[in-house]
């Protein structure tokens, strides 16, 4: 969840914390049908900006279904919010956030509040 973090202080002053947390929420639904055990994070009515019910889930999962699923959610976020403001903008906004993919183990290791 460090990337998506990432993501959050990028694009909150931008989008706002409710359209982020919109962004997030969209995300969410288009990853969870092929990932049942989301269904509990999508339904949690957390304040913009908590992902502790992402990141505990995620930590209840093998780490291949963790690491996945975080790259599926991170890329979805990218994919629709480039779909809203175009890839370039999208681009400049994330920046190299992306790039360190949840594969580096941070989307499952981070135990940041």
């Amino acid at each position: 969840t460090m990337a998506l973090r990432a993501i959050d202080t990028a694009l909150s002053p931008i989008i706002s914390e409710r359209g982020m947390a919109a962004l997030y929420r969209r995300s969410l639904f288009l990853i969870r049908h092929d990932r049942p055990w989301l269904d509990a994070v999508y339904a949690a009515d957390a304040a913009p900006g908590d992902y502790n019910a992402l990141r505990n889930a995620l930590s209840q999962q093998n780490d291949a279904d963790a690491l996945q699923s975080a790259d599926a959610l991170l890329h979805t976020i990218h994919d629709l919010l480039a779909s809203l403001i175009g890839v370039s903008l999208t681009a400049r906004l994330l920046g190299t956030i992306l790039e360190k993919t949840p594969s580096s183990g941070d989307a499952v290791q981070d135990s940041s509040p």
